[in-house]
């Protein structure tokens, strides 16, 4: 083998195991979906095409200046370290109009918690409260965001009594203290779409795991 095709075996290796590294860090693992196959404890509905589950990806693709949100019923977590990559849609006008991220400590679709980022490099902590936002911690710049069209930004939320702590691409973003709700809750995917138009956001690799 040639000095160069062994650089290109040990860059390879190392992509592959940049991937796994960047995820959760707890030991035993709650929950994993890596999306090859539809699990019906998502509600999607197979008639619409907001949501779609296909080549290990979910796609979501709100309607213009609109949100969507899935929440998976199979099970409730409280103290937890939860982690999915967000890919970035391909194509985009004002990229701060759109955002997306994973979903934590739901009730119900009313009623939940989700860390977003934007194409822009801004990320926030969202509160939904019956129905209405609160920012926890609103929208700000931060330079550890993939911003490039199909770039894939590692997203980690560790919860642990009322605390939440949050990473992108395993860099510290922020700390907050919140309302947790009594016995945990559900876990889900958000997605929003810029004024102009849909934007296709995706989401893989979702995975919880207790605390490290």
């Amino acid at each position: 083998m040639s000095h160069r095709s062994r650089l290109i075996v040990i860059a390879a290796g190392m992509m592959l195991v940049a991937g796994p590294a960047l995820a959760c860090k707890g030991v035993n693992v709650k929950f994993t979906d890596d999306f090859r196959q539809v699990d019906d404890s998502w509600g999607i509905d197979p008639k619409s095409d907001t949501v779609s589950v296909e080549d290990g990806k979910v796609k979501v693709k709100a309607d213009p200046s609109g949100g969507y949100t899935v929440l998976y019923g199979g099970s409730i977590f409280d103290d937890a370290d939860l982690c999915v990559t967000v890919q970035v849609p391909n194509n985009t006008g004002n990229s701060d109009q759109l955002a997306a991220g994973p979903v934590f400590w739901a009730q119900d679709y009313n009623n939940y918690y989700t860390f977003d980022i934007t194409p822009g490099g801004q990320a926030a902590i969202v509160r939904r409260v019956k129905g209405k936002w609160i920012y926890v911690l609103d929208y700000r710049k931060t330079d550890g965001i993939k911003t490039q069209p199909g770039d894939k930004n590692v997203l980690r939320v560790t919860t642990s009594g009322n605390s939440i702590t949050t990473y992108i691409n395993d860099v510290k973003f922020a700390s907050v203290k919140a309302q947790v709700p009594e016995s945990g809750g559900q876990i889900g995917l958000h997605a929003e779409s810029e004024q102009a138009h849909r934007d296709t956001w995706k989401f893989l690799n979702l995975k919880v795991t207790d605390l490290p």
